[in-house]
This record gives C-alpha cells, sequence and structure tokens, in this order.
C-alpha cells in the first residue's frame, strides 16, 4: 500500500494510507511521541542507542495495544496481519508429544492440525484466542457507546492519519500518526487502553507515559499543515469487563505543561544535531533527594516499638 499525498503546505504535508512499519522506522533527528517521551524521561544518550538498534523485544502488552489498535482503526490490516487462534482448537502440543517415539493418536492429530494452522498462518503475527476475544469484546463495548461509537466509527473522519512537518522554532523534523481526524469539524481522537479509566486513574496514566507531550506534539503537527485541532479528546477504555471507556480533554494547565515539555524535548534534539553530541547525565557530581515517601516510609518505622 502506497502513501498518498493529502495535504501540503510550505512546513509539512499530510499523508494516508501510511503503512505502520513505515511510520514507526526509526530516523535520526526527527522527532515523533515516542522519540519526545524518551528524551523527557532518559537522555540523548538513550535515545542514540534507541535510534540505531533494530531489534527491540515487543511486550505482551505492546503487541496487545498494537493488535488492538489496528483492529479499531484498520480492520482490513487486522485480518491480514494477525491470527487469532481458532476457537475450540486443541492445545498446542508439547515437546515431548512432538518427539515422542511412539505418539498416541490425539498426539499425531494435535501436531497435524497445529502445523497446518502455522503453516497456513505463516508471517502473521498470532493472538492468543483468550486476547483475541478480549480486542472484540473491546470493540463491541465502543460501538455500544453513544459517545464513543461516534468519534471513532463514524463516516466523519479518518484513521491513522501520518504527519510530517518541519518545527518552525527550530528546524527539527517531526511526524506524527493520529489515531483518528475528524477533519471537517476539526477533532482529534486518540484511544488508549489502560487499566482504570476513571478521572484520578486515568491522570496519573496521562503523566506516567506522557500523553500530555503526545497531544502536544499532535496539536503542533495540525497547526503546521493549517488544520489546527478545535479540539483534542483521549478515549481511555479499560481492558477487564465491562471494558467502560471514558472520553476526555485535558484541562489547561495539563495541556500549557505537554507543550512546554514537548518544546524542551524538541530543542534537545536540535542542540544535539547541532553539536553531534548526544550527552547522557552528566560528569558532575549531583545532589540527591530522596523521593517524599521514603521520608514517609521513614518516619512510620521510626515509632514502631
Amino acid at each position: 500500500m502506497n502513501a498518498r499525498v493529502a495535504e501540503q503546505s510550505l512546513r509539512g504535508q499530510i499523508l494516508l494510507d501510511v503503512p505502520a512499519a513505515e511510520y514507526h522506522r526509526r530516523e535520526i533527528g526527527v522527532c515523533s511521541s515516542t522519540v519526545l517521551k524518551l528524551l523527557h524521561e532518559k537522555t540523548p544518550a538513550h535515545y542514540r542507542v534507541w535510534v540505531d538498534s533494530t531489534h527491540d523485544h515487543e511486550t505482551p502488552a505492546l503487541l496487545f495495544g498494537r493488535a488492538y489498535h489496528c483492529r479499531i482503526f484498520e480492520p482490513h490490516r487486522y485480518a491480514i496481519d494477525f491470527a487469532p487462534e481458532p476457537e475450540d482448537a486443541p492445545a498446542r502440543p508439547t515437546e515431548a508429544m512432538r518427539n515422542a517415539k511412539k505418539p498416541s493418536k490425539s498426539s499425531v492429530e494435535r501436531v497435524a492440525f497445529w502445523n497446518d494452522w502455522d503453516a497456513t498462518n505463516a508471517g502473521k503475527t498470532v493472538l492468543s484466542r483468550v486476547e483475541a476475544n478480549r480486542i472484540e469484546a473491546m470493540r463491541s463495548a465502543l460501538v455500544a457507546n453513544p459517545l464513543t461509537n461516534a468519534l471513532l466509527f463514524d463516516d466523519d473522519g479518518e484513521n491513522e492519519v501520518t504527519i510530517r512537518w518541519t518545527d518552525p522554532v527550530t528546524g527539527v523534523q517531526c511526524k506524527a500518526r493520529i489515531d483518528r481526524w475528524k477533519r471537517r469539524k476539526r477533532i482529534g481522537v486518540d484511544l488508549k487502553s489502560t487499566d482504570d479509566a476513571s478521572p484520578a486513574g486515568f491522570a496519573k496514566s496521562v503523566a506516567k507515559y506522557s500523553y500530555h507531550i503526545q497531544q502536544a506534539h499532535y496539536c503542533s503537527g495540525a497547526d503546521a499543515v493549517g488544520e489546527s485541532f478545535d479540539r483534542y479528546l483521549i478515549v481511555a477504555q479499560e481492558k477487564a469487563p465491562p471494558y467502560l471507556a471514558a472520553v476526555y480533554a485535558l484541562d489547561a494547565a495539563s495541556e500549557s505543561r505537554g507543550f512546554e515539555l514537548r518544546q524542551e524535548a524538541v530543542q534537545t534534539m536540535a542542540d544535539c544535531l547541532t553539536a553531534d553530541h548526544w550527552p547522557g547525565y552528566g560528569p558532575e557530581v549531583q545532589e540527591l533527594t530522596l523521593p517524599a515517601w521514603a521520608y514517609g516510609d521513614a518516619m512510620e518505622i521510626s515509632y514502631v516499638e
């Protein structure tokens, strides 16, 4: 599938049909939300190692998130790229069964079944039946919710839209991939799976995973191509039954902080590119302060007899 240029300006362009693997290809000096999070939380030295690495381990959580997003936003790709294990299939054979000198009839049948299934689905990412069922249940919950159904599944929007642009302050190249862009209504929508979609619980996730920086980056990209968002919404959906979802808009203070941290990270990238230097934690001695909770524990322990 080839990318199509939907809109282009002097500072950037909107691209449709960009394959996920192409978008996520690591490019030295190009800021994505993942790069900004890394520069904010770690150091340029960590970024330099990451951008040169080609063999990161995909955790089960990351694999699930990738499949979940694909099912919601690119169902045609989901059918091509993922292979949910079949319903009512026999358990996968153990190594002992495969290597048995005199296997039982049931073992032979199990080995034959899975050899054939694996050959048929070669090249696809295999999903356990439990994970595949969870994804389908989560999608059904989003469809059943009137608000999330209108945001994610109506005909007035485009999914997985890529923006590439030049940061106007630093000249650094940037890219973003918006889950869903309702361009006529000027709304950007981001979908997140979470353990806790309550206001208090998800606020912690926003801070922990730098979603406010991601929002600032996506909004900056929309500004760059002359299509500023009037609203940017985050759909947070829980990964356990009943798979509840909530829709959030960051308040002004959180939004402002996201823009501040984003620009700091982009400036760090610009400085490193200019100097061709990717520093770590620094050579000087630094004063270290224990976190507040450590003092709380000490206070409690001191009163125990």
